[in-house]
């Protein structure tokens, strides 16, 4: 009986120990997580939508899960935890650090095609960040070309992570310090300063350019005016002279005694107009004095005919 009594245990232990070893097949996926089944090392499953499912328990089949939509980062430093040194295009030193976004596009791949991919996608990231520093100045790098160099670098690493199968994605790529070394850094500083005062003094020179030229191109346009209309002023008083003395040369061929006698007239009232003309009462001091000084009032007149006596 108890002989019995103890097989029986025994095969309820079994039927336990086999139910558990059964249930052991079970597993769960997460949203944005893949799992792999491997039967005997090779791959015969891939489940990508979540929930539970069933394989062989160990050691015929194995899972492995990756999350594929995790975002992953990788820190590129230098073995002393500061940013990579390297040297620019104008031979300067400058230290950068930077972080790489990435996440796993294929699981196949990023499991089981290379050891370590942070190892390789960490390689590949410092050859090109390297290589992209070396063909640019340190200024761009500091300033204007920090946005270019992130999506040159994000395609070019991308590239060659695909060329080697790696399996993984870059999303992007983050400077997060660009800096001289310290031991340059008071240097480094100093030309800073120094390009920023030369770049200052350069725009108060084109201000101040800017103000002086309009002013002068102004101011000659202005004279050139002023000449141009001069030169008309003469040109056409001297065109209406010409006339004048035309019209009178041609009166004087026609009549020449006339002619002479009004322009003889005419002088004599210019000049009496100009003349201060002084007459003596006494019949027998027939002189005339003219006032060579005098000048005509408003009307063209001079103070003339005054008799003393």
């Amino acid at each position: 009986m108890n002989k019995s009594l103890q097989i029986r245990w025994y095969k309820r232990i079994i039927t336990v120990i086999a139910l558990a070893y059964l249930l052991s097949g079970f597993y769960s996926t997460e949203s944005g997580q893949t799992a792999m089944v491997l039967r005997f090392g090779k791959l015969v499953k891939l489940k990508t939508e979540p929930g539970i499912s069933y394989s062989l328990p160990a050691p015929f089949e194995k899972i492995m899960k990756v999350r594929v939509k995790q975002v992953n980062k990788i820190m590129l430093e230098s073995d002393r935890k500061s940013g990579v040194e390297d040297i620019t295009g104008d031979e300067n030193m400058i230290e950068v650090r930077a972080v790489i976004n990435f996440d796993v596009k294929d699981p196949v791949q990023y499991l089981f095609n290379v050891g370590n991919p942070s190892e390789i996608i960490e390689s590949v990231s410092k050859r090109y960040l390297s290589g992209e520093l070396a063909q640019r100045a340190v200024d761009d790098i500091m300033t204007s070309e920090k946005s270019v160099l992130k999506i040159i670098l994000k395609n070019k690493i991308q590239q060659k992570l695909d060329e080697l199968h790696v399996g993984v994605r870059v999303i992007s790529i983050e400077f997060t310090d660009i800096v001289p070394p310290s031991n340059v850094s008071h240097a480094f500083k100093a030309v800073s300063d120094a390009r920023e005062k030369k770049q200052r003094i350069m725009k108060e020179a084109e201000g101040y350019a800017n103000t002086v030229i309009p002013k002068s191109r102004g101011e000659a346009v202005s004279i050139i005016s002023s000449a141009n209309a001069y030169a008309k002023e003469i040109v056409d008083k001297a065109t209406s002279d010409t006339s004048a003395f035309t019209a009178l040369c041609h009166e004087y061929r026609q009549q020449p005694e006339i002619t002479a006698r009004l322009r003889y007239l005419e002088s004599m009232q210019r000049i009496f107009n100009r003349a201060k003309i002084i007459i003596d009462s006494d019949p027998k001091n027939s002189i005339y004095y003219i006032d060579k000084d005098s000048k005509p009032d408003l009307n063209g007149k001079t103070p003339g005919g005054k008799r003393e006596g």
